[in-house]
């Protein structure tokens, strides 16, 4: 889903929203290569990524969940199945949280007063 090119460590870091995690690879990697690190698994918190950015000022990784609204932020090298830094919640971690998949339209129903959005 989203990418971030890391020019200080030449690095990309791709927000892999198919299995929940965060690939990082070489910048200039070609063909069929293997990532340089990963970041996947429970502790991780990666629920959905939306999308990812690198602070090579603060040495840091920040990645945006859709599956439950989070801000999550790892050390810039990070992998494997390891726990954020730091965790930023839209509601509380057990409050269920609602959205729309890529809404394409949207409709009002005048007469049941009803907003329709395919999803």
């Amino acid at each position: 889903m989203g990418i971030d090119v890391d020019g200080v460590h030449d690095e990309v870091a791709v927000a892999n929203n198919g299995d929940n995690s965060v690939l990082i690879l070489r910048r200039t990697a070609t063909g069929d290569v293997a990532p340089l690190r990963t970041l996947r698994g429970p502790r991780t918190g990666i629920n959905r990524p939306m999308g990812v950015s690198i602070d090579p000022k603060n040495n840091e990784i920040w990645v945006s969940n859709f599956g439950d609204h989070t801000s999550l932020v790892f050390a810039r090298d990070a992998s494997g199945n390891a726990t954020p830094k730091r965790i930023i919640r839209s509601a509380p971690a057990s409050a269920p949280s609602s959205g729309f998949g890529n809404p394409m339209a949207v409709a009002y129903d005048s007469k049941r007063e009803e907003i329709l959005v395919p999803n």
